[in-house]
Parts: structure tokens; C-alpha cells; sequence
């Protein structure tokens, strides 16, 4: 049995791109739903201003939503992060390898 060899590697920028987009777009999906359960709840607090549990609930839902935004954000910050470090890894003539480790470290900076 032959082993199978990568020609290409295995998170090369095109498929770091790709999944970022697809986690935006997540994220989009998941602030939608939230701000539109915040609403449902704001209705339900209208209706019964001493409904403590649906007004926790709405603000959970902004929490959520909000959330969601700064995931977005802290992705976005990552990738460009990532290019600036390409761009730079290009000037000096070297190569710039896209590990999990150093997405972290790019993450955390």
C-alpha cells in the first residue's frame, strides 16, 4: 500500500480563506438568530414587564450577540495578521508556514 503524499500544503492560504469565510458567515447566521430571539423576548418583557426570566434571557441574547461580533472581528484581525506577516515573510525572501501554532500565535498578539 503506497503512502499518500501531499502535493500541496495541507492549509495553504486559499483553504485558510475559505474557512474563514465560512466562519463569517456563521457568525452572521448566529448574531441574526440571537437579535432576533433578543426581539422575541423584548416582546415578551413588553407583554409582562415582571417576566424576570425572558428579560434575563434578552440579555443573554444581546451577550450572544455581541459576542458573535467580536469573533468575527478577532478572525478578521487574524487574517490580516496573517498577510502582513506574509507580505513581510515575502520582502525578506523567506517562506512563511502556516501552522496551527502559529495561527495561535498570531491570535494571541
Amino acid at each position: 500500500m503506497a503512502n499518500y503524499v501531499l502535493t500541496r500544503p495541507a492549509m495553504d492560504m486559499n483553504r485558510i480563506q475559505k474557512i474563514a469565510k465560512k466562519i463569517i458567515g456563521e457568525c452572521s447566521e448566529d448574531r441574526d438568530l440571537a437579535l432576533a430571539m433578543h426581539r422575541y423576548f423584548k416582546d415578551m418583557v413588553e407583554d409582562n414587564p415582571q417576566d424576570a426570566v425572558s428579560k434575563n434571557l434578552m440579555v443573554d441574547c444581546l451577550k450572544l450577540a455581541q459576542s458573535s461580533k467580536v469573533n468575527a472581528i478577532k478572525l478578521l484581525s487574524i487574517m490580516s495578521k496573517l498577510e502582513l506577516a506574509k507580505e513581510q515573510a515575502k520582502s525578506s525572501e523567506g517562506t512563511i508556514a502556516t501552522s496551527f501554532n502559529e495561527l495561535e500565535a498570531l491570535a494571541n498578539e
